[in-house]
């Protein structure tokens, strides 16, 4: 019986590292595909031009789970004809080019240019 109660947090950690692998391996899949398309127009890593190719990637992204969330809570909602008793308006926030930055990091001896909003980070 202890080994069962030994086991169980040992497999929910287990669970959650696999998850965050993948999901990690999901992010640089991204980051690849997004490079690729912004060397594709021309432009490289670390020009500005780039940086904003790979933020309005991102912004694009973003915005379409905005819209599937939005049509998510519509479906929610009473009937067209019956108000809801209050209407969700979330209002969609595009990220912020002066908090958005990319770097260069190399993992398992292949180079990735990462992008994140960094809402720590104050550019001059």
């Amino acid at each position: 019986m202890r080994t069962l109660l030994w086991l169980i947090p040992l497999a929910a950690l287990t669970a959650c590292a696999a998850a965050a692998a993948r999901q990690h391996a999901g992010e640089l899949k991204t980051a690849v595909a997004d490079d690729q398309a912004c060397v594709a127009q021309g432009w490289k890593y670390p020009e500005p031009r780039y940086t904003s190719c790979r933020l309005k990637l991102q912004d694009d992204r973003l915005h379409e789970d905005w819209l599937n969330l939005q049509l998510l809570h519509q479906t929610q909602n009473q009937p067209v004809n019956v108000p809801p008793a209050y209407p969700y308006h979330d209002v969609y926030r595009p990220l912020d080019p002066d908090h958005f930055d990319c770097r260069l990091v190399t993992e398992n001896a292949q180079n990735y240019v990462l992008c994140n909003p960094d809402d720590e980070q104050e550019k001059p």
